[in-house]
């Protein structure tokens, strides 16, 4: 009779666990769905943490994974932020030379307290320039 009781909580617990998991993933990408915005393919995984976990497991390997089921570009959500990634040369050439004209590239917020919120990969415009400017000239002898 206990037996019995144990194994169907037991059941039970993983039944429940196993919904809460599943509403979890769905409740994230109907999050992000609902901006109003078409979005690329991809997934957002967590909540939270998104895809984190596995992208500092695999490394590159996650890229190469996501290019493959996805294409060059999809959706993602890394280091605690939904994120684009493209791996098209012509996407990101129009991104770069255009920059402060609609699309800016930039980093994560949690990148950006890392490395500071005026380093050079995050600053744009003449900002950048004059970082730029200073680096190179710490580096070329007097």
């Amino acid at each position: 009779m206990i037996v019995d009781l144990v194994v169907i909580f037991v059941v039970l617990v993983v039944a429940l666990s196993v919904g809460v998991c599943f509403g979890l993933l769905k409740w994230n990408e109907i999050r992000y769905s609902k901006r109003g915005c078409k979005l690329p393919p991809g997934t957002m995984g967590w909540p939270l943490f998104g895809e984190t976990t596995d992208f500092i497991k695999q490394g590159p390997h996650f890229i190469k994974k996501h290019r493959a089921r996805y294409g060059i570009f999809f959706k993602t959500h890394i280091l605690g932020c939904p994120t684009i990634i493209s791996m098209d040369p012509e996407l990101n050439r129009y991104v770069l030379l255009n920059e402060g004209k609609g699309l800016v590239p930039g980093y994560p917020q949690s990148m950006l307290d890392i490395l500071g919120e005026h380093n050079i990969a995050a600053v744009q415009g003449s900002t950048h320039k004059y970082i730029r400017g200073q680096c190179y000239l710490s580096l070329v002898p007097p």
